[in-house]
């Protein structure tokens, strides 16, 4: 009889096992049910192939997209191992040809979608056939706390109860919480398994979070960065995937594009030259990805914000099989959630499988998980820390290997202002009001608004004592005190701040709090200048086809944008700039850099890097929508301004013009 470790190598090619590969692979031969959390890329097929080659019967694989069934049958046949599936794309003829194979003993496995588990034919066969092993792939499906729940994968219990003898089960998923873990137990009936969680993090994986002026052009300075490199592009419509397809392709990247809305065959041809590197970037929606074995997916970039952080990490974990360094890379922009919300309100309205009373539910708990992940996109703090918290696996506090970490931040004291803030909210209670975060920060501020008069909120003893503050920065204060749970946010139907019982820690104990905020370097990366020259730097990149860092650092152009050299000697001072970069490359930064070259004393601050900014030929840049819908929310709250051209990082006098455009009131 051959070992595991011989099947591995005759149909696999690989000569040992990975990770906790053996050990399920062990338990499921000594007759042990297995619910297995394996991450992206480690390997879980060949926990349940190997045992069934290495027993007499026939696999019933339960999955749930056509797509996979097909590629993971594909793959099988391939090496030589005899697997089918069973599928509604089947003519009646290939299901009888299936059905006869199986009864032939001529299978080794089996696909199944949990809708045709309690067909007639399949349940005929399994009283019939000897079953070794029933498979449920991607078992995170069967709960309603899973991110893709689906109804159907409550028909596997009935299917495990029809069988004359029950085999040994084997749950198989890439992303499951506590909750979905003890919800695959119970629902499969697993007796006494072996539940093996490996770890979630990926050491060779960077994540990054980044909020972009004009999400598209820097898009294509990432696409620049990594063009030796094959990637992904996540969409959360096929409408942008088709707008982004088209937008890419008249730039001139060899771009692929891959949604349901295509036909089989279109799908297949455009994964096909992905997978052989004919076409090395892939723009999809979440129907690709699943069973995609491409070991060598140097990038994942969301374009937009995806609706949990298990699809996230499912989708972001495609990257970097080879072990290779490899970016995750999410661009954030407010909307983002608008359009997230929307799919999910309606996600569930063509659903007939489930009642009323279950599809709010359903709802409810997918909106909770969109707030995770917003706050993920948003957050300051470590990323792979937090990614690590959700899925209940310890981890240090700063990584070094994520956007947030790399960008060195800092805790700043806030105490006063966190008073300040917890102040207006008790005087707000004490006239039993409770408003959002826009009105806080009105009455904060001193907005003598329509919504500030019509309420008297001008007579709070609070009423603009942070005048000096900017908007960002009390909504930034404000969601820290409620993160750290010293204020409560309730949706009643509408967002309102309320006070809870640690909120007299900051008001009557004078407890310490500290923000955390970006130091000076990281701000730079807001100004027009940074971008452009990370902007020039892609290009480089991808004229001569070289990595990023080989043109120049990051911590480089931070530093360009803070010294702003006048020529090539002063750019010599810089320590991290080689004579040789400055050679090939100085006078092109330096033709970027001049226009920002002030008279005035330059400092390292942020506050002078924005002033740097808006002195700048940042007057030229075409004005983004997000920068539209900027200026009209601060019309409508009454905003000064010189306090919106703080806030968006232009001049007054372009600001002025652009809110005429708009036909929007302004405030001096």
């Amino acid at each position: 009889m051959s070992t595991p470790e011989q099947v591995l190598k005759h149909y696999f090619g690989y000569s040992s096992f990975r990770g906790q590969q053996k050990n399920i692979i062990d338990t499921l031969l000594d007759g042990q049910d297995v619910l297995a959390v394996m991450p992206t890329g480690a390997g879980k097929s060949v926990c349940y192939q190997i045992p069934s080659l290495l027993v007499s019967g026939l696999t019933i694989v339960i999955s749930p997209l056509i797509s996979l069934m097909k590629d993971q049958v594909g793959a099988l046949n391939n090496n030589g191992i005899p697997a089918a599936y069973l599928s509604s794309t089947l003519s009646m003829q290939e299901r009888k040809t299936v059905f006869a194979m199986a009864y032939a003993g001529k299978l080794k496995f089996l696909y199944v979608s949990p809708e045709r588990l309690l067909a007639d034919g399949l349940i005929n066969l399994c009283q019939n056939v000897k079953i070794n092993y029933i498979t449920v792939d991607e078992a995170h499906c069967i709960s309603q706390w899973g991110h893709d729940f689906r109804p159907s994968y409550s028909k596997i219990h009935q299917f495990l109860q029809a069988l004359p003898e029950r085999p040994p089960v084997g749950a198989f998923t890439a992303t499951a919480t506590r909750n979905v873990r003890q919800d695959i137990i119970e629902f499969l009936g697993l007796n006494n398994p072996l539940c093996v969680v490996s770890g979630f993090d990926r050491p060779n994986l960077t994540f990054i979070t980044e909020q972009p002026r004009d999400k598209f052009e820097h898009l294509v300075t990432l696409l620049n960065e990594h063009i030796f490199q094959s990637g992904i592009i996540y969409c959360n419509t096929r409408k942008m995937v088709d707008e982004l397809y088209e937008k890419l392709s008249l730039r001139g990247f060899k771009v692929g594009s891959y949604h349901a809305g295509m036909a089989d065959d279109e799908r297949k041809a455009e994964q096909d030259t992905f997978l052989f590197d004919d076409t090395k970037i892939m723009i999809a929606t979440n129907a690709f990805g699943m069973g995609i074995d491409k070991p060598n997916v140097g990038f994942v970039i969301h374009y937009q914000m995806p609706q949990s952080m298990e699809s996230y990490y499912q989708e972001a974990g495609r990257a970097g099989r080879d072990g290779n360094k490899a970016d995750c890379i999410l661009l954030f922009e407010p909307k983002d959630v608008k359009i997230c919300e929307f799919l999910i309100k309606h996600g569930y309205e063509d659903n007939n499988e489930l009642d009323t009373k279950t599809k709010l539910v359903l709802m409810k708990r997918q909106l909770k998980k969109l707030e995770i992940i917003t706050e993920y996109s948003t957050i300051n703090k470590c990323l792979r820390h937090f990614i690590l918290d959700y899925f209940g696996e310890s981890s240090e506090d700063n990584c070094m290997n994520c956007s947030n970490c790399s960008a060195h931040f800092t805790n700043e004291d806030a105490t006063i202002d966190a008073q300040k803030v917890v102040s207006c909210v008790f005087r707000l209670a004490e006239r039993k009001r409770s408003v959002g975060k826009t009105t806080i920060s009105e009455i904060l501020q001193g907005v003598q608004s329509e919504r500030t008069l019509r309420s008297d909120f001008t007579s709070l003893s609070t009423f603009g004592i942070m005048r000096n503050c900017s908007v960002k920065y009390i909504y930034r204060l404000i969601d820290a005190l409620i993160k750290d749970g010293y204020l409560e946010l309730e949706k009643n139907p509408y967002p309102i701040i309320k006070l809870c019982k640690k909120s007299g820690e900051i008001i009557c104990d004078r407890k310490p709090f500290f923000l955390h905020l970006p130091k000076d370097n990281y701000a730079i990366k807001y100004n027009s200048l940074y971008e452009s020259l990370r902007s020039v730097r892609g290009y480089i990149c991808a004229k001569e086809n070289i990595k990023p860092e080989d043109v120049i650092s990051n911590i480089a152009l931070e530093q360009l944008c803070i010294k702003l050299p006048e020529n090539t000697d002063k750019m010599r001072q810089i320590p991290e700039i080689s004579d040789q970069q400055i050679n090939l490359y100085g006078e092109l930064f330096l033709k970027y850099i001049t226009p920002y070259i002030t008279k005035q004393p330059l400092s390292k601050t942020f506050v002078n890097a924005q002033k740097i900014s808006r002195n700048s030929s940042v007057i030229s840049n075409p004005w983004t929508k997000q920068e539209d819908d900027m200026l009209k929310e601060f019309s409508a709250l009454k905003i000064p301004i010189s306090e919106i051209s703080k806030n968006i990082n232009r001049p007054i006098s372009t600001v002025i013009a652009r809110m005429k455009l708009l036909c929007l009131p302004i405030i001096r």
